[in-house]
């Protein structure tokens, strides 16, 4: 798993399995009959209420930022 995945996902989780890959975490979260909750996956309390749909999104959002964020650090000249 990259860098910017694991750190996603554990701005958003709590617990997931750990031998599944970014994408599966995603698509478990994104399959319409674990709307809310996942036996295997644990949000943490601040997004608790919402679906797992939009969660997976907020982690999608953060790894991008990560990404972005990082690629931009390496290009700047010291």
């Amino acid at each position: 798993m990259k860098a910017s995945e694991r750190f996603a996902l554990s701005q958003w989780l709590t617990d997931y399995p750990e031998d599944a890959s970014f994408d599966e975490v995603l698509d478990i979260m994104r399959d319409p009959e674990n709307q809310w909750c996942v036996e295997c996956i644990t949000v943490w309390e601040v997004v608790e209420n919402f679906p797992l749909e939009a969660v997976a999104e907020f982690i999608e959002d953060t790894k991008q930022s990560f990404e972005r964020f990082t690629y931009d650090f390496e290009r700047v000249d010291p």
